[in-house]
């Protein structure tokens, strides 16, 4: 899907989510504010089983997600800080190596949030407005 603002964005649907893929590379809050801008946000990946199928996904490249750290919680936080079933064992991101969350082909890794990498912005089939 072509967009007139200069980047390439692709998406595709699975089950009740869509992905929106922005294949311009921006820091962390720049993905924030393109996917908003979107009407999406940034991707919070729900479950165990959204994390390996993403995994198998995409390709051999990093992209940012919806996973930051949250300097008055002292813990990481998802965007909007909603829920997530993803366990994720959170003390082996050490939050010197970067206070925002990437996804890869074979892991979560925490970067600096002031680097480009490629969004992955997501909405949920029935958070749709009518």
């Amino acid at each position: 899907m072509a967009s007139g603002r200069g980047f390439e964005k692709y998406w595709f649907c699975y089950g009740i989510k869509c992905y929106y893929f922005v294949m311009d590379r921006k820091t962390w809050s720049g993905c924030k504010q393109t996917c908003q801008i979107s009407s999406l946000s940034l991707l919070k990946i729900d479950n165990e089983d959204e994390l390996k199928f993403l995994k198998l996904l995409v390709p051999s490249d990093s992209y940012w997600i919806g996973l930051s750290y949250d300097n008055k919680k002292k813990d990481w936080a998802w965007i909007n800080n909603g829920p997530s079933k993803l366990a994720l064992n959170t003390m082996k991101y050490n939050i010197r190596d970067g206070g925002c969350m990437l996804l890869s082909k074979t892991r979560l890794d925490n970067d600096n949030c002031d680097k480009s990498f490629i969004c992955i912005c997501g909405k949920r089939l029935d958070k749709f407005p009518h």
